[in-house]
This record gives structure tokens, sequence and C-alpha cells, in this order.
């Protein structure tokens, strides 16, 4: 007997990819990969709010883009709370939320002492948990949403006085992986996207000429990575076309 023909229901792909109606709160939106992921969500039709710590970069982001700025300390939990809801009361609601903050200040371990570790990991994993938290809580209430996180290449390879770095990234994998096992039931996904070399404004500062040519000789792809192949995933993560996706770290490091 002949199998029958395939019945399924073929979806509205190109539907799927957009965002329109939707609110999507970018934290950090004030410069790089923030910016080009406020743009990618614009585009795609999404209200965007912006948040950062600089409130005149938050507003020039939210004037490219048509959306609204908002000046949040992450690093504090109040913040988070005051600024979430902040979100909320203007747009009347919130659908996802990309946590850009995070930053590398290398040490090698003998220059590693208690202050530093605190600065570290405050910027690079408690901020992402108060985030996280926070709008996990409120998407659910409402039906659901995404997280995005920033995370590293530095958590899953050591890389020259990237320890404490490292250990932050690796603690946020983990903690994305956790958080969508416990969120995902109340309809919110939790993923990761963890760069590579990025040509960053702080990483064009760090970097020699000689430095970014080593590592495009070292990328299969032979280039770095830009701002906006970031922006292009956290786009996609957003996405009803990511919808099944939970808990996952995507290392995007151009195959190194």
């Amino acid at each position: 007997m002949a199998e029958e023909f395939d019945r399924e229901a073929v979806p509205d792909y190109g539907a799927m990819q957009r965002l329109d109606g939707r609110v999507v709160a970018v934290v950090g939106a004030g410069r790089g990969i923030g910016r080009q992921t406020a743009h990618a969500l614009a585009q795609a039709g999404a209200g965007v709010a912006c948040i950062d710590l600089d409130r005149p970069a938050a507003a020039k982001v939210a004037g490219e883009v048509g959306g609204h700025a908002f000046r949040a300390d992450v690093r504090k939990e109040g913040d988070v709370e005051t600024v979430i809801d902040a979100v909320i009361s203007h747009f009347g609601r919130l659908d996802a939320v990309v946590d850009i903050v995070g930053a590398s200040e290398g040490r090698p371990l003998s220059g590693i002492d208690a202050p530093f570790l605190e600065r570290t990991f405050e910027l690079n994993l408690y901020q992402a948990v108060h985030v996280t938290r926070v709008a996990a809580d409120r998407m659910a209430r409402h039906g659901g949403g995404a997280v995005v996180l920033i995370g590293s290449s530095a958590g899953f390879a050591s890389l020259p006085d990237q320890i404490a770095y490292g250990a932050a990234k690796a603690a946020l994998h983990h903690f994305a992986r956790g958080a969508a096992s416990e969120v995902g039931h109340r309809g919110v996904r939790v993923n990761a996207i963890a760069p590579g070399y990025v040509r960053t404004q702080r990483m064009l500062a760090r970097f020699a000429a000689g430095q970014w040519s080593e590592v495009e000789r070292g990328t299969p792809l032979q280039r770095a990575g830009t701002t906006a192949d970031i922006a292009g995933i956290a786009l996609f993560l957003v996405q009803d076309v990511s919808s099944y996706l939970n808990g996952q770290v995507i290392l995007a490091d151009g195959g190194m």
C-alpha cells in the first residue's frame, strides 16, 4: 500500500520571522551589539525598549529605531525591577529581553583579588540573573516570552588573562540552561549566545592590527565577528522560527 502523502500543515515561515506588535527590551542598547540588536528587532517590526546605564546613548539608539529609552544600572536588583515594570507600563507588554551587558578586564591569576572578582561577576553574571528572573516572571504572567543572554567563547576555552571573565561566562552559560529548564513550562525560553572575537569598540581599542590579523588567520571563516553577526543571532532567538530552541548556548566564533 502506498504511503499516504504528507498532509502536515505548512506554517507561514515568513510570518514567523516578524515581530509586529511585540515589545523587546535590549539591555545595554547604547552601543555595539546592543545598538545593532535594537536595529535588527525594529526592522522585524518590534517595539524596542532601549535600556542602558548611559541614558543619552540609549536615547540616541531609541531615536534611530523609533523606540523608547530607559536608564538603569542592572547590577542593582531594584533598578531591574523598576525598569522592567517601566517598560511594561510604557508599552503595555513585554515579549522578550536581550541582555548584552558584560565586559572583560584581563588579569592573570596572580592579579586577581576580591574586589576584581566581585566586579567581574557582578557585571557578567549577577546582573543577568536579576534581568532573567524579573523579566521571566513578568512575561510568564502574560503568556510567555524569550530571554537572550550574551556569554562568551571564554566560557568554553581558557583564554590568556581571562580566567575570571571566563569563569563568570561559564557560570552564565550554566545559568541559562538551568533557567530554561525552570521557566520553560511557564512559556518562557532562555538561550545564550557565546561570541568569539568580535570587533566591538572595546575590543578594537584593546587589540592591535596584528592581533586582529592573527584572529583572522585562526578562524575558518578568515574574519573576526561583527556586532551585526551577533545581533542577527539574537533576532533569530526571539522570533517564532526558533520557538523550539530552549536552554541552548550558541557558540558564534566563526568556527574557531
